[in-house]
């Protein structure tokens, strides 16, 4: 420590130095320690489970998703499958703890599905727990929930299920308690887990006795197969046997098979799951991220390395007076990544308490989990130290080499101080405002897509829309219809099954268009009149048809589809549906969502049993309007749980990921620009600060303060022009990343570029303009008498 002495010493007496280096550090090692953890997770999805080697998901070209039956099917006519399982959910299923109404989040799987996934029990036999049709396992959080402290264990739940008797509530003993799902396929909100021989009872169109498979994308099919195998291998085979035994084959809906290994369905997205009991993430989220952590790593290590060469000039006469005092290069080098280790081990621990500090923001953003505490483990703590020795290593390897190179004699005569100013800072400096710019475009390009998107016409509007989810039977929902309306700020309630932002319910059918069956693959929606009002849905061909069930209005697309058919849609099994009328077509789910014919039934508000209630209400204070609802809906419905939220954030909702995705860049962006900053301004000041005896002796032979001042611009300016090289290159590889991640087809801004070009050139020459200003206009005479 006493042979450190006299770095303290220097990093006292410069205090921009050394603020400006752990600031940089700590704030990048901050990005970078919750990106580790992030990518970590991710690439540990479902670790713990056995046999995930040899298991894969069943999926078509379009997605992956089955039906229950599916397994025995292909079980018994492919040997090399050892054994299948399948779920659906999560569904939230009511139930009564001392009276008091509450929620659970259930799953439904087939029986074996804990020995299949071996997902941890903490109590109960894998084998045993889901025998009895009417079994469930409940999570460790939830059993804690709803019993308390109380054995959990052979406790029966009354479950708000009807069942073919029309009992409106069956019994469900508890067989098991399972671990918490965490970093899994399945989402962490899973509470619940029950046999699939219920669920006709949870969705009427699944049943186990459904040979023809009708629901055909209702669950997730598992295969686990014998070791080498591959069902790939198989998958003419199977697709020409499921074109004779399975309708969304024969019909030409689904055109190819395929089975994604359980270690790459985490990253799938080509393939998505289309249910929201999974967790499925973008791969090229990952790798973006990641990339960006290095960034600003590097740009933070440049900062170091350009800091340092910029003193190097102060410490030269020390190392100088050390070697002449017998040390040897060596030693110079040595003490100096020394020194950059002291540097990195200060900013690190800042860096982790910083990233701890962020994690519930990062989470938020990221859309996963993290935990930087309770994921340390000793290969961690590895992983971490050899984070930063490498990181001193990197830091520090320059301005030792130069140092310990260097002889003394040279620093006497300035030949270390002309090659310090003139080579090693400008390069490093052309390389940070290269990165900088990419960044920069890349946010200012995502954000230009973001609101593109988000102001893209959806073919509809709407005002203040409160959605609620039912809570109770026909009656008492048709009662707070009622009561809602006599509310003074509420405009109209509708009873709804489907709205625009969750895309309603595909009913896909061959029909018979210009005397040639077709598919047709339509979005339906059963909505009442008000439903019509409140979205503006522009009805523009009406034939004033009475209420039927076989009366459908169809969009103007549809139309076209059906060769420009009017009157009615015949199936080629000669069933048919009446064209009630025409409408114009609109977006649903989000604007870069696959568009699908739409068709619409209008029937009065008691003939629908509601998958949503919309209420909307006028302009003036919603919020509390809202409230206003929310109570007298709990009150109705005797305290039944129930969802609410409004339209508008369900539409950012569809947007959230590519929403987040744009903070983030944004805030990487920011926080580079910061870096960038700091270090340019600090390297400034101490890069005038040497080229002052130059100045004084041109402003001694006629030079004013203008030219010197034009001179140091110009020489900025030319480094930027020289980043480009850099900043190009990769702002094409961004912008084509973010491209993939957000489809949406839209020209490109050409402006993007010159602006970030623009800001940050201004950023920079502005820096040095403010800094060097006091230097040319010094007089000469007081920096040349010093020389």
């Amino acid at each position: 420590m006493k042979g450190l002495k006299t770095y303290f010493t220097f990093l006292h007496r410069n205090k921009l130095f050394t603020v400006v280096n752990i600031a940089g550090l700590s704030i990048s090692l901050m990005f970078v320690l919750l990106i580790a953890d992030m990518v970590t997770r991710q690439l540990s999805v479902d670790k713990n489970l056995k046999d995930t080697d040899r298991i894969c998901v069943f999926a078509s070209e379009n997605t992956a998703a089955g039906h229950y039956l599916l397994g025995e099917k292909l079980q018994s006519r492919y040997p090399e499958i050892e054994d299948w399982c399948a779920y659906t959910g999560n569904f939230g299923m009511q139930t009564r703890i001392n009276d008091n109404p509450t929620q659970i989040q259930t799953l439904v799987v087939r029986k074996n599905f804990f020995q299949f996934f071996s997902y941890k029990l903490a109590e109960g036999n894998p084998a045993q727990v889901l025998v009895d049709d009417h079994s469930i396992v409940l999570s460790r959080s939830c059993a804690n929930r709803l019993f308390g402290k109380e054995p959990a264990l052979g406790k029966v739940l009354e479950l708000d299920m009807p069942d073919a008797k029309g009992n409106s509530n069956q019994k469900f003993t508890v067989t098991g308690i399972m671990e918490n799902i965490e970093n899994s396929l399945l989402k962490e909100s899973t509470e619940a887990v029950i046999p699939y021989e219920n669920i006709s009872e949870l969705n009427a169109t699944i049943s186990l006795t459904d040979g023809m498979m009708g629901n055909a994308t209702s669950a997730l099919v598992f295969f686990r197969t014998a070791k080498g195998a591959d069902l790939n291998t198989k998958a003419n085979d199977i697709l020409s046997y499921l074109k004779d035994c399975w309708w969304i084959y024969n019909r030409g809906i689904f055109k190819e098979v395929q089975f994604v290994p359980y270690n790459q369905f985490y990253f799938h997205t080509e393939t998505p799951s289309g249910s929201t009991e999974v967790n499925q993430y973008s791969f090229r989220m990952v790798v973006l991220f990641f990339v960006i952590g290095i960034i600003i790593l590097f740009m933070a290590i440049f900062n170091y390395v350009n800091m340092s060469i910029a003193q190097t000039t102060y410490r030269a006469k020390e190392m100088a007076t050390r070697k002449l005092l017998g040390s040897s290069r060596s030693d110079i080098f040595w003490r100096m990544i020394g020194e950059s280790s002291i540097m990195t081990v200060i900013a690190f621990i800042l860096g982790f308490l910083l990233a701890k500090a962020a994690e519930p923001v990062a989470m938020d953003l990221l859309g996963v989990k993290l935990d930087l505490t309770g994921d340390l483990s000793f290969v961690t703590c590895l992983a971490y130290l050899l984070l930063i020795v490498v990181l001193s290593f990197i830091s520090g390897f320059v301005p030792a080499t130069i140092l310990s190179n260097y002889n003394p004699l040279d620093v006497v005569k300035g030949h270390f101080r002309r090659k310090t100013k003139t080579v090693y800072l400008r390069v490093l400096n052309i390389v940070q405002d290269g990165l900088t710019i990419a960044m920069l475009s890349c946010a200012i390009y995502l954000s230009v897509q973001i609101y593109r998107i988000l102001n893209e016409p959806l073919g509809y509007t709407y005002g203040n829309i409160l959605c609620l989810t039912p809570a109770a039977e026909q009656e008492t929902l048709l009662t707070f219809r009622n009561e809602v309306q006599k509310l003074p700020f509420v405009k109209r309630v509708s009873f709804t099954q489907g709205t625009p932002i969750d895309g309603g319910n595909n009913h896909t059918m061959v029909v018979m268009a210009q005397g040639a069956p077709k598919d047709m693959s339509f979005q339906t929606f059963k909505v009442d009149s008000a439903f019509i009002d409140m979205f503006r849905i522009q009805i523009y061909e009406d034939h004033k048809m009475s209420f039927d069930k076989n009366n459908w209005f169809i969009s103007e697309s549809a139309s076209k589809d059906l060769g420009g058919a009017t009157d009615y849609v015949s199936d080629e099994r000669g069933r048919s549906f009446s064209i009630a009328g025409l409408f114009r077509d609109f977006h649903i789910r989000s604007v870069m969502s696959e568009q699908h014919p739409l068709r619409l039934q209008i029937l009065p508000a008691d003939k629908i049993y509601p998958w949503t209630i919309l209420v909307e209400v006028q302009d003036g204070n919603p919020a509390a309007y809202g409230k206003q609802i929310n109570e007298l809906y709990s009150t109705i419905t005797k305290g039944a749980p129930f969802d609410s939220s409004w339209y508008k954030d369900q539409i950012v909702e569809q947007y959230s990921d590519i929403i987040s995705m744009n903070k983030l860049i944004g805030i990487f962006t920011c926080a580079a620009l910061i870096i960038s900053l700091l270090g340019l301004t600090a390297m400034s000041i101490y890069f005038i600060a040497q080229r002052k005896r130059d100045i004084a002796i041109r402003k001694t032979f006629g030079s004013s303060s203008r030219n010197e001042m034009l001179q140091l611009m110009k020489f900025s300016f030319s480094s930027l022009l020289i980043s480009l090289i850099i900043a190009v290159p990769l702002m094409i590889f961004g912008i084509h990343t973010i491209n993939k991640i957000v489809a949406y087809d839209s020209s490109f801004p050409w402006w993007v570029p010159p602006t970030a070009f623009a800001v940050i050139t201004l950023i920079s020459l502005g820096s040095v303009f403010l800094i060097s200003r006091k230097a040319v206009r010094e007089n000469p005479v007081n920096n040349i008498k010093t020389e």
